[in-house]
């Protein structure tokens, strides 16, 4: 007996996707409907929650997330910890809608990153290109009652792809409705950009990851202002550009000067990275938040200003930093530069929607890597299907 048969000859599913970030600031959770499948995909917002992180657990996940700290016992212990959490989110955000978990036909999950390895080494003859997102999908499938499809990065990384980013396959679903040149900008713990010229196809589109995204904002947000980010980038916003800080980020950044296709998290951008920079400099906080801010948005910058772009649609929680987002406007004038915000889909909900979106794909038979954009050797099929 076929057991996907049911939800695979579908035309129209409703799908959760579900999504924690690099920046671990809340589990984002959106119910979708999604008719048909690949760049004929409809896709119809029905709710979307977001539910923060307890201080604990994201004191772990962090310590899991940076070199030298987070143990083998810890990471295991996590991967079934998220793997219940995002299970009973999925219940309270079901509950707290009225919706029957019985109507939904699949979950996809992000899960957890915790490590992403996008090199090519050799270590005892074999290549260690890797990526590593916790928070057990067969947990979640059992514990709902749900099919669930998670770990989307793998497949891609074992073809010698980065296995990142993803965004761009819902991008380019997107963007090919709007039909002019465009990027869609994500800023979340990394920035990443998509750009999708005027009748674009698959094969010309070009994304990758320009570099930080909030994750250097919030760790100063942290340690010098006692905050978990900066909020609507009002600090950042009291600050001046420090020149000669600046200069010593681009110094210090060898990523952003990269050529893609290039990906990044956390193993590059941390505290470490920051304290490398300032050394033992005593830099006023605020003009410390307001040099990183200009920096990260130079970054972004930097990375797309030859593809000679008309909009700049952002999403992520970078999109409500102002600071941030006047940078943006600042070093690319002439250009629009607007959250985005098109058939439901916006800036808070795009990247669950994206993993809803990868769920479908896979159950529809779809292969949804882009080589162009990850540099994978071939087309392959994104997620591992975890039966309920």
């Amino acid at each position: 007996m076929n057991i996907l048969k049911g939800i695979g000859i579908r035309s129209r599913r409703k799908v959760i996707g579900i999504l924690s970030g690099t920046s671990v600031d809340a589990v984002d959770i959106v119910l979708t409907e999604i008719s048909n499948s690949g760049i004929n995909s409809g896709i119809k917002i029905l709710k979307f929650g977001s539910f923060p992180y307890k201080r604990d657990l994201k004191k772990l996940i962090l310590k899991c997330s940076a070199e030298n700290s987070g143990t083998v016992s810890d990471i295991c212990k996590l991967n079934f910890i998220l793997g219940r959490l995002f299970a009973l989110t999925i219940k309270e955000f079901l509950k707290k809608y009225k919706i029957s978990p019985k109507t939904i036909d699949l979950i996809g999950s992000h899960g957890q990153t915790i490590y992403h390895y996008p090199s090519n080494k050799n270590l005892s003859g074999y290549n260690s290109r890797s990526t590593l997102q916790i928070g057990d999908p067969s947990v979640i499938a059992n514990l709902t009652g749900i099919t669930t499809v998670g770990d989307f990065r793998t497949a891609d990384a074992a073809v010698n792809g980065d296995g990142a980013p993803l965004a761009p396959y819902l991008d380019y679903i997107i963007g090919r409705k709007i039909n002019r040149n465009s990027v869609f900008l994500n800023i979340g713990g990394i920035s990443n950009i998509t750009f999708i010229k005027k009748n674009c196809r698959p094969d010309e589109v070009k994304a990758f990851d320009t570099g930080p995204g909030n994750i250097l904002l919030d760790i100063i947000a942290a340690k010098y202002f006692g905050k978990k980010f900066d909020k609507d980038g009002k600090t950042a916003l009291k600050g001046k550009l420090n020149t000669d800080l600046f200069n010593n980020i681009l110094k210090k950044d060898n990523f952003v000067k990269k050529k893609p296709p290039k990906s990044t998290g956390r193993e590059y951008y941390n505290e470490k990275f920051i304290k490398e920079i300032i050394r033992n400099k005593n830099y006023d906080p605020y003009e410390l938040m307001a040099t990183f801010n200009y920096f990260t948005a130079y970054a972004v910058f930097s990375n797309i200003k030859k593809f000679g772009t008309e909009n700049i649609f952002v999403s992520g929680g970078g999109s409500k930093n102002t600071a941030l987002m006047n940078n943006l406007r600042t070093l690319m004038p002439g250009v629009n530069v607007s959250s985005l915000n098109t058939d439901g889909i916006n800036s808070s909900n795009k990247e669950a929607v994206l993993f809803a979106l990868l769920a479908n794909e896979i159950i529809s038979g779809n292969k949804a890597n882009m080589p162009s954009v990850t540099g994978s050797d071939k087309n392959v099929f994104l997620g591992k299907i975890c039966l309920a």
